[in-house]
């Protein structure tokens, strides 16, 4: 039987827990079991009437898995493969997640299992706002905040923010992050996860004396996160030379014109018809010879042995969990750096932590603002990372976990078995 992506997380947190010793540290609090258990679990039917007159049935799900360090956070996904083991690991990771950048949130993550590009627009927003009905009195802005993640974004934060307000009879900006700015949403938001994933790859580049103006990148993902990333690295020089999406990937060895990449996907909806590029079959893309790797689509997707092939020095993980066990091992021993998935592409979690505040507050930053103060987390999240890695003579990965779960550690200890 095939690991599941939550099997896959605790194995993880598990293997790199070991070295805090948490049953001595904190003896008889049964910490590692409390670390890798949700605290609650949501799964629900879900109907929908579609526009033809037939009625869809699928199911929709919500997991809070830990909030010792402050309200649960994490997006919601519309996806079909979407299922309660799924969104269980993405809730884990996001607790750990906001950890490793030091804000105070835990973790939570949604979704709905559904071809959402194949409903219409009025179908869309009639599930989204079933969604958020069944789960109105789970989320607030003090207890469990909502964000975009797969095939959701601002629309979709609006019209939980609108469900929210009807149920509540009050207006919270709060509820949600990644909402439009017109109602409350933080500059910076829609490009954060990719900013915050190239302010990583700066940091590495720094340590491995990588001159990113001479450097190239292939980008797995050509989503939110991707398409962002490799914009942010084309704006530094480097030669983005393949990209992938769901539909295929597309190569050029001059490297691409990612802001003209960008704008025909917005119109076509996929990268391999680009004039500007040759056809490349998608996993081929992790065989590019570049020298920066940047996985960002869904997870699982670099298994062992296409770790044996990968030629890049430096791979960040812009998805959540892109690489099973055996691949992480594989690139280990290879000695080629990867920057992990909890700590890379905290980005977005962070300015969703910005936007909270202004919400809060009621006061809005400009762009430079918000821009400069995820440039200061990331870059503080990045060295202690790596100052432990290389303390302890340890991978990135074990480093940013060992610190995530220590300070979740401790807050848990500190608030008590009850």
């Amino acid at each position: 039987m095939s690991k599941t992506p939550f099997d896959i997380a605790k194995e993880l947190f598990f293997r790199y827990a070991k070295t805090l010793a948490l049953d001595k540290r904190y003896p008889g609090q049964n910490l590692m079991e409390r670390l890798t258990q949700p605290d609650r679990s949501v799964e629900f039917r879900l109907t929908l009437q579609l526009d033809n007159g037939r009625t869809m049935v699928t199911r929709g799900y919500r997991v809070q898995f830990n909030d010792d360090r402050g309200p649960y956070k994490g997006g919601i996904r519309f996806h079909p493969v979407v299922d309660l083991e799924e969104v269980k690991a993405l809730a884990f990771w996001m607790y750990l997640k906001t950890a490793v950048v030091n804000i105070p949130f835990g973790g939570a993550k949604g979704g709905i299992a559904v071809d959402y590009g194949r409903l219409t627009l009025a179908e869309k927003e009639r599930l989204t706002k079933k969604y958020t009905t069944i789960l109105g009195d789970e989320i607030g802005p003090e207890k469990d905040i909502p964000a975009p993640d797969v095939n959701t974004g601002e629309r979709e934060m609006a019209w939980i923010m609108d469900v929210w307000r009807m149920i509540h009879g009050r207006y919270e900006r709060g509820v949600v992050t990644g909402k439009p700015i017109a109602i409350g949403g933080s500059e910076g938001r829609r490009s954060a996860t990719g900013r915050g994933v190239v302010f990583c790859i700066e940091e590495a580049a720094r340590d491995l004396k990588m001159a990113l103006s001479q450097a190239s990148a292939a980008v797995q993902g050509f989503g939110n996160v991707g398409s962002h990333t490799a914009l942010f690295l084309h704006r530094l020089g480097v030669r983005v030379t393949a990209v992938s999406d769901v539909h295929g990937a597309i190569r050029n060895p001059k490297g691409l014109d990612i802001p003209a990449l960008m704008a025909h996907v917005a119109e076509s909806g996929k990268v391999s018809d680009f004039p500007g590029g040759e056809p490349l079959a998608r996993d081929d893309l992790f065989y590019e010879p570049v020298d920066i790797l940047v996985p960002a689509a869904l997870e699982n997707a670099i298994t062992g042995p296409i770790a044996e092939r990968i030629p890049a020095r430096l791979v960040a993980e812009g998805a959540n969990g892109p690489m099973t066990p055996e691949a992480i091992d594989v690139l280990n021993q290879r000695g080629i750096i990867v920057i992990p998935d909890i700590l890379c592409n905290a980005g977005g979690v962070t300015v969703s932590y910005f936007e909270w505040v202004q919400n809060r507050q009621e006061f809005y930053w400009t762009a430079e603002k918000v821009d400069d103060e995820l440039r200061a987390v990331m870059r503080r999240a990045y060295r202690e990372v790596a100052d432990e890695a290389a303390r302890d003579r340890c991978s990135l990965r074990e480093a940013a976990y060992r610190l995530a779960i220590a300070r979740v550690a401790d807050a848990a200890f500190r608030r008590g078995a009850q």
